[in-house]
């Protein structure tokens, strides 16, 4: 009877399979012996080889879905395992364009052979075999278990290798190297790389993690932020800060939606309308402080931009970035007022009292207000404008004082809206 129908196995013939059959080279069995595999390590091995073995064919891309069908194996498990027999040169990883690709690492030599020997010619030197539920898994038929072998050669003790410390050339066991030379080239920042390698031992993530890791990488690579090279963080804060589960914003809330829309309905034919569908870190978060000024009134957003549309003329630069900026929000909503406000002032002030010293100090005797014996004609000027209320002596004030950069502009506007000193 065929090998397949005893096992009952699905009728397939792959290119390592002869006669119904593999064929192990004696070297790799003598390997494998001296390897001591724990019972789940041989099960994962086994498949390996019987994708991989024989006919010249020597890797192969097998997916983790796969193993786990072969060996009856939990995923976890599988993956867990995956990464021991890696981390102990036995099997060598890499990526394949469908799954990740494996093969049988044929230097034996290089499988800790040397390392974990001295480990058992050390005096009083015993295995620890850790506990695994074998369940139905048909990888473990014929499998002696511990306790039914009697007496057994010294064996290796490989969580005792991963226990041992580790120089600092060595932070990193060959496997999470891989991982974290796939990070490195990823990662746009290329500092302190020591320091990256030792956060990213200490994280130590598995498959899993890995994946969620590089993909957090990518989100943080998309963000306005990370387009200005100083800003990027070094890896290894990033790594220790937890940075690929930062949440970045990648579409316009709906409240900023609102603005954008009543923008582009009052004033999108005038000046350009602006694209809802492509996001802009940095407008949305002018927006929200455009909004924070507004008290959060959507019906004060919503008036704006038809006010501006019925009564400023506005400037050639003018756009929506620059009508929700302090600036412009300012000049525009000053320049509203002016008609206003130029016909309030009383008979005896002339209408452009602001322009000179007399006319200002006029202007304040009207107000109650005089000049301070400590008080510089600048100081007073401002405090007779504020206590004049909007108009355009303020949007003079404030066109001129924006000469000397936003800060300037933006503490005077504060001074003249808030109470705040000048």
């Amino acid at each position: 009877m065929a090998l397949a129908h005893v096992l009952h196995l699905p009728e397939h013939r792959g290119a390592q399979l002869e006669d119904g059959y593999m064929r192990v080279a004696n070297e790799l069995q003598r390997a494998i012996t001296w390897a001591r595999l724990t019972a789940y390590q041989r099960c994962i091995l086994d498949v390996v080889m019987w994708q991989t073995y024989g006919f010249n064919k020597s890797v192969d891309e097998i997916a983790s879905s796969q193993f786990v069908t072969e060996t009856g194996l939990d995923a976890s498990d599988v993956r867990r395992t995956l990464n021991k027999l890696v981390e102990m040169n036995i099997i060598v990883r890499g990526e394949g364009r469908y799954a990740r690709s494996y093969s049988i690492n044929k230097r034996h030599a290089t499988w800790l052979v040397d390392d974990e020997r001295k480990l058992i010619n050390k005096p009083g030197f015993t295995r620890v075999i850790p506990p695994v539920d074998e369940g139905d898994s048909p990888c473990f038929e014929g499998v002696i278990h511990p306790g039914e072998q009697g007496e057994s050669p010294p064996t290796k003790d490989n969580s005792k290798i991963q226990d041992q410390k580790t120089t600092p050339k060595e932070n990193l066991s060959r496997s999470l190297r891989d991982r974290f030379e796939i990070f490195w080239e990823t990662y746009p920042r290329k500092r302190s790389k020591k320091a990256a390698e030792k956060a990213f031992a200490k994280l130590n993530p598995d498959e899993q993690l890995f994946n969620d890791l590089m993909a957090g990488l990518k989100r943080a690579k998309t963000s306005e932020q990370w387009q200005t090279p100083r800003f990027i963080p070094h890896a290894a804060t990033w790594l220790n800060d937890g940075g690929w589960m930062d949440e970045y914003q990648l579409a316009y809330s709906d409240a900023e939606l609102a603005v954008i829309r009543a923008f582009n309905g009052a004033l999108g034919e005038r000046v350009g309308t602006v694209d809802e569908a492509v996001f802009v870190e940095a407008r949305a978060g002018a927006i929200r402080a455009f909004l924070a000024h507004l008290k959060h009134d959507m019906d004060a957003a919503a008036r704006y931009f038809p006010a501006v549309r019925d009564k400023v003329d506005l400037p050639p630069h003018a756009g929506f970035d620059y009508l929700i900026s302090p600036k412009g929000f300012g000049d525009t909503t000053g320049r509203m007022r002016i008609a206003k406000s130029a016909g309030a002032s009383s008979p005896a002030v002339r209408s452009d009292w602001h322009t000179t010293g007399p006319g200002i100090a006029a202007r304040g005797g009207e107000l109650g207000l005089t000049q301070g014996a400590d008080e510089n004609a600048v100081a007073y000027r401002r405090r007779v404008f504020k206590v004049a209320g909007p108009g355009v002596w303020r949007d003079q004030d404030l066109a001129s004082e924006a000469k000397y950069g936003d800060q300037a502009y933006e503490r005077l506007y504060r001074f003249y809206n808030d109470g705040e000193r000048a």
